[in-house]
């Protein structure tokens, strides 16, 4: 092979490498929104329905300035399980009033890697381990795993989670929204709702690309009663390992038997049980 062969064949190799390269990050999903490193952490305020009140009416609520100590999520603390007075028998609904009482502030940490997508973290002091592992973003704590957001977070999306109690959960993705919170404005935020047969209560989820978790809320009977909102977060961007492991789950999934009716998307198609895989987000 001589001088000018060899140049040509090493150009062709580069360029098939770039080729490969370039193909396979095409594949990978464009939008994190969860990223995952260790010592990713992301600081809430929690409000409760007194709180909610007086910001309706325009006032504002103090955010304590230490981080404390509480109840992990995934349980009803005291302030989540509030319920408007103009819903107890026997009461009437006062005017709001000026809250003294600051919102408690807490941590969500992430603080070693299990695998690519798999984190140990801690929340409120509680131990947590986060993962995007069969294609959702989600958590596991003592009361087992809770499936908070569907990947990729298409509008219309819908799936089924079976609580420790043997109640049926259910979720859809509602579409994507801007969300302001005093950690700043984030836009294009996935939005997922979640709520129960009788639908008396439900849950709402807000993920920001490259951000992660900026908003939870609880509503009984349509009326806001607790939000969890950011207020501060340090976040580097998932590995690239952990970005190709993400895809991988979300294409496995697409293919698994065992999915049912998760990633069925509203449609108008003939088949009522044909799958439709809606393309990975560039």
């Amino acid at each position: 092979m001589n001088r000018i062969q060899r140049t040509g064949f090493a150009a062709a190799i580069l360029v098939a490498c770039a080729c490969l390269t370039g193909c396979r990050e095409s594949r990978v999903v464009r939008t994190d929104y969860f990223p995952m490193r260790d010592g990713n952490r992301w600081e809430y305020r929690l409000l409760d329905h007194e709180h909610l009140k007086v910001l309706a009416a325009g006032g504002s609520v103090p955010t304590a300035d230490k981080i404390s100590a509480g109840q992990d999520m995934g349980d009803d603390a005291p302030a989540e399980t509030v319920v408007p007075k103009a819903d107890i028998v026997g009461e009437e609904s006062n005017a709001p009033t000026a809250v003294t009482r600051p919102a408690r502030r807490i941590e969500l940490a992430l603080k070693e890697a299990a695998d690519e997508i798999t984190y140990r973290s801690t929340y409120d002091g509680f131990e947590q381990v986060w993962t995007k592992r069969g294609g959702y973003i989600g958590f596991q704590n003592a009361r087992g795993r809770h499936y908070l957001l569907i990947l990729p977070p298409h509008s219309g999306y819908r799936w089924i989670v079976t609580d420790v109690g043997g109640q049926n959960l259910y979720f859809e993705v509602t579409g994507h929204q801007d969300v302001e919170t005093p950690a700043g404005k984030f836009r294009a935020c996935a939005v997922a709702r979640q709520e129960s047969r009788d639908k008396r209560e439900s849950f709402c989820y807000w993920f920001a690309p490259d951000v992660g978790l900026v908003r939870r809320s609880k509503y009984f009977q349509d009326e806001e009663v607790f939000r969890q909102e950011l207020v501060d977060y340090q976040v580097r961007a998932s590995l690239p390992a952990g970005r190709f492991a993400e895809e991988r789950e979300i294409q496995q999934a697409f293919k698994g038997k065992n999915r049912g009716t998760e990633h069925r998307v509203r449609s108008t198609t003939p088949d009522p049980d044909r799958f439709v895989a809606p393309p990975i987000e560039k």
